[in-house]
């Protein structure tokens, strides 16, 4: 390893350190109370931007710290372990962050991504739309030509962040009957005229989520927040959503990791029939196979964020990654919080909130059932067994 190689990864440590004190001190302290709904944004957001967490895969050269997405995924980890719902909301206005540098260096980089790295101003991605989710040629917001500019008219729903945004990437469609190729990206601010928000009823335990809507009537977009022009605009998406599966997915495995811990320390103190519950073998077999399907999911999980790293196609591996990992955390967060017996519903512990945050990862970035006639047919194409 050289030098430069060997510092890049020491300082790769120090920060997936860092994160996990972070979630120590600022996530386990408020999480039961988000979990409850009782949410406050600067509670979240900047400390997170203070101690680094929203500025990962930034360049250096924009003042980030530029990690590669193997070490972005071990820090969401450890935010996961604590409160997926934060985690996830942290994650996407980072990727926003992310993106502009990418996209837009000069033009929106220099207005936003200071600010949305010290998360003093908060933003999230807005694809899915009340008829339209993974189809994404479905997409009925509309960007048409307005002078210099663009007027954009929709409505977007279920988008992570959208409750307390001050930002938005807005997908939408540019020319009717040309699907997927005239899609377009959009930079608007929340504060402009002929923007409204749309409340989603959802599950307290998602609150530092903020899942949420919104509307557009007549929405003025300047032609210099144009992040990506038709027809470059999809390989952008996908490119987004299969990363946020496979960071959902090593999220999953980082809360089943959590409750294993959880299980194992209560198994050893409480004791039934004469003995600690560790010592009954039907009580370790739960945990057995857990842990066996855990080991499982970090491997597909490992071998997504590897191909990402090395800039390889990972289609298949991201959607095999989440389907499994999704799938096993419902399963096994269920059947850890039966271990717990009525101890897991207390407060201090994150089953019940876990056990929600595993349901509504299963919808994120594609269905179980997406994804699983996605693979079917790449099974088919490349095989004819099917």
């Amino acid at each position: 390893m050289t030098s430069s190689a060997e510092d890049l990864s020491n300082r790769a440590d120090s920060f997936i350190e860092k994160a996990d004190q972070f979630a120590q001190r600022h996530l386990a302290p408020n999480a039961a109370q988000w979990g409850k709904g009782i949410f406050d944004r600067q509670a979240l957001f900047e400390p997170a931007g203070a101690a680094g967490l929203l500025s990962l895969q930034v360049p250096p050269e924009f003042g980030g710290l530029g990690l590669s997405f193997g070490d972005k995924i071990k820090a969401l980890q450890k935010l996961a372990q604590v409160d997926f719902s934060a985690a996830m909301g942290l994650v996407n206005s980072h990727n926003v962050a992310a993106q502009l540098v990418q996209a837009s260096p000069h033009a929106l980089s220099p207005l936003y991504v200071s600010h949305l790295m010290r998360g003093s101003f908060v933003a999230c991605t807005a694809l899915t739309e009340p008829g339209a989710g993974s189809d994404l040629g479905q997409i009925q917001t509309t960007a048409i030509r307005n002078g210099d500019g663009w007027l954009l008219n929709g409505t977007k729903t279920w988008i992570i962040n959208a409750a307390h945004a001050d930002g938005v990437v807005v997908y939408a469609q540019t020319q009717e009957g040309s699907g997927v190729k005239g899609i377009a990206a959009f930079f608007i601010r929340a504060d402009s005229p002929g923007f409204e928000r749309i409340a989603v009823a959802t599950s307290s335990a998602l609150s530092s989520m903020g899942v949420g809507g919104f509307r557009m009537t007549n929405l003025y977009c300047e032609a210099s927040h144009l992040v990506y022009e038709p027809g470059e605009a999809f390989s952008d998406i996908m490119r987004a959503i299969n990363r946020a599966r496979t960071y959902v997915a090593a999220m999953c495995c980082a809360m089943v990791s959590q409750a294993l811990t959880d299980v194992r320390v209560y198994g050893r103190e409480r004791s039934a029939f004469g003995q600690s519950l560790n010592q009954h073998q039907g009580w370790r077999w739960q945990i057995a196979q857990a842990a066996t399907a855990l080991q499982a999911g970090e491997l597909l999980v490992r071998e997504a964020c590897d191909l990402i790293d090395k800039g390889c196609e990972v289609q298949t591996a991201a959607a095999q990654a989440k389907l499994y990992a999704t799938s096993m955390a419902q399963t096994h967060l269920g059947s850890l919080l039966h271990a717990m017996g009525a101890e897991g519903f207390l407060d201090r512990y994150a089953f019940l909130r876990h056990l929600t945050a595993a349901h509504t990862a299963s919808l994120a970035d594609g269905s179980t059932a997406m994804l699983l006639e996605r693979l079917a047919n790449d099974f088919r194409l490349k095989s004819g067994a099917i």
